[in-house]
């Protein structure tokens, strides 16, 4: 977001446009406001690159000088804000602090040459995989925040979740408990693909929009557009063979 605030700065500089900057970063901000939770301070925060010392060294746009995200006060209060979300226990909460403060004051196996270098050439959830033996908890936490797909369809599928707990009709619940019934109803759903009973019987793949078409999201559809097209085959080689003997 510092970055992209930079380059319209940079852009609006010699534009015609440039005395409005202020509005406009205004508008970015409250968005940004709105949007930002500690998840995201926390995956930036567990991205190694963004400690690389040549990184850190190289100006951002509009000739911001970058800092690593534990020196950041915005991100440091996510990190911790999301470590209690996500360990409610205050004992895990503070091994957690314990295993990023080893991460990012570069101690123990994180001081290796092998492992700052592969921090800029290594994927992100590669790098904890290989280098996260010493810190298990919190290499475990940031190889499932960091494979987050960066994508709208998850939320996309939850308000269409949504769409049959709230209506017109059914219009007097408040957020909470909506919210709480989209929770459980996308669990059980989850759940409920590991079962028997959703691969065969009455209520086989009971989630699946047989009539949507979209492929990825109906594999059932999927499988009936494969079986059509293996009769329309089988029929097209019995005309065919037909064919050569008349």
């Amino acid at each position: 977001m510092d970055n992209m605030v930079g380059e319209i700065k940079d852009v609006m500089k010699d534009n015609k446009y440039a005395g409005y900057f202020e509005e406009i970063n205004q508008i970015v901000l409250a968005r940004w406001d709105k949007m930002s939770i500690p998840l995201h301070c926390l995956g930036h925060a567990l991205n190694p690159r963004f400690y690389d010392k040549h990184y850190l060294q190289q100006l951002a746009p509009n000739n911001v000088k970058r800092k690593a995200p534990n020196l950041d006060v915005e991100v440091a209060n996510g990190v911790i804000e999301a470590f209690k979300k996500i360990r409610e226990d205050e004992e895990e909460q503070s091994m957690l602090r314990a295993q990023f403060a080893t991460f990012h004051m570069k101690k123990g196996i994180f001081s290796r040459t092998a492992a700052q270098a592969d921090a800029v050439t290594m994927d992100a959830v590669d790098w904890w995989g290989t280098y996260g033996s010493e810190t298990p908890e919190l290499a475990e936490v940031a190889k499932k925040v960091l494979s987050q797909p960066i994508s709208s369809s998850l939320a996309e599928r939850n308000w269409s979740t949504y769409s049959y707990i709230h209506n017109v009709k059914r219009n007097r619940l408040n957020c909470d408990r909506a919210d709480k019934l989209v929770f459980i109803h996308s669990n059980i759903r989850l759940q409920s693909r590991f079962l028997e009973s959703y691969k065969s019987g009455p209520h086989k793949k009971w989630d699946m929009n047989l009539e949507s078409t979209y492929i990825e999201g109906s594999s059932a559809h999927l499988e009936e557009m494969v079986w059509e097209n293996l009769v329309e085959e089988d029929v097209d080689n019995r005309k065919g063979k037909r064919a050569r003997l008349n």
